[in-house]
């Protein structure tokens, strides 16, 4: 098909609260479905330059608000997703499904066959529908971190927080003061927050302020080393080797960025990964430690420096001590005439 339909009840309904990141994977796999192509979770973060967990939070929040269905095998991989026909929020859901498969690495394109059978939502029966519960005493205390009224749409991400991650209300009451403070009143943000700390398994307060603090300390480093975008995947590698592996404390991993930005503007991240492993090897602890590797430095550069002088001192000696040879001149000339 050369055209994509897009109901109008999405535009109205669910377009204004959802994010870059899962409107573009719900219109991708629209697109997939109307054109009868196979897609993968890892297609769709390569098309959008998405993490592939991006993707699969984005599907999760569909899924939630019932616009897709999600289909996993008996070792719970994504096998199938399952195009929900839209109504509105407060009408009763139905149960016409499109489907638009998932493809396995070795068969990326195949396409779905026009007598293709719709599929059913599978849904893991097992699980126990989690009971909501009103809490209206921690949307007051929302509504006082972030200074107004909640919206719905606001309301129900703290009751998807609060009744599906499973929050605590300390936890929950944590994560909007935390939010607040950064200044950060967008509830998209809270929502990705909180998501990035059910994959992680934070619980409890203590698990996440350690979490904050190490976020905190990777934009410090980054801010040292003159780099203004956000840490990605790997440059945090950089950064837990340098404070898990290595033990440095940030005083320390300062101090090397310092160093850095003074001695060059290309590859900064490993020029400083250099100077910490080199400090690792010494058993580098602390700032004492460094001044007395620098002091050391000095002292053999300046070692090698006299070394050379002296070198340069002989040589010329040499030259100025060489056996010159005492010739007579006016003999020489008068034997010369002779000739």
């Amino acid at each position: 098909m050369s055209t994509t339909s897009i109901s109008n009840i999405f535009i109205d309904e669910y377009l204004a609260e959802a994010n870059d990141a899962e409107i573009k994977v719900y219109l991708y796999l629209l697109r997939m479905m109307c054109s009868g192509t196979a897609t993968s979770v890892s297609d769709l973060a390569d098309k959008f330059n998405y993490t592939e967990k991006d993707v699969q939070r984005a599907l999760t929040y569909w899924e939630n608000l019932g616009l897709i269905g999600l289909e996993f095998d008996t070792l719970g991989q994504l096998i199938g997703i399952h195009m929900q026909d839209i109504v509105p929020k407060k009408a009763a859901k139905v149960t016409n499904l499109h489907s638009v498969r998932i493809s396995d690495s070795s068969n990326e394109h195949q396409s779905v066959p026009a007598s293709q059978p719709r599929y059913s939502v599978v849904k893991n029966t097992s699980a126990k529908k989690k009971e909501h519960r009103d809490n209206p005493q921690m949307l007051f205390v929302a509504e006082q971190y972030f200074g107004r009224t909640l919206n719905p749409g606001e309301i129900k991400t703290i009751y998807y927080i609060q009744d599906e991650l499973e929050f605590s209300e300390d936890l929950i009451d944590y994560l909007l003061q935390h939010c607040a403070s950064m200044g950060k009143k967008d509830f998209d943000y809270v929502r990705k927050i909180a998501m990035n700390w059910h994959e992680k398994g934070i619980t409890t307060i203590s698990q996440a302020t350690q979490e904050n603090s190490a976020n905190r300390a990777a934009y410090q480093i980054m801010k040292e080393l003159g780099m203004q975008n956000a840490p990605t995947p790997a440059e945090l590698q950089f950064f837990d080797r340098w404070q898990k592996d290595y033990g440095f404390s940030l005083t320390l991993i300062t101090e090397a960025c310092r160093r850095t930005v003074l001695q060059t503007q290309v590859k900064r991240l490993q020029y400083c990964d250099g100077i910490l492993k080199s400090w690792y090897k010494e058993g580098v602890k602390t700032l004492s430690d460094v001044k007395k590797l620098d002091s050391a430095f000095g002292k053999e550069t300046n070692a090698k420096e006299s070394a050379r002088k002296n070198d340069t001192v002989k040589v010329n000696n040499r030259f100025h001590q060489f056996q010159q040879n005492d010739y007579d001149l006016s003999s020489l000339e008068q034997q010369l005439l002779d000739n």
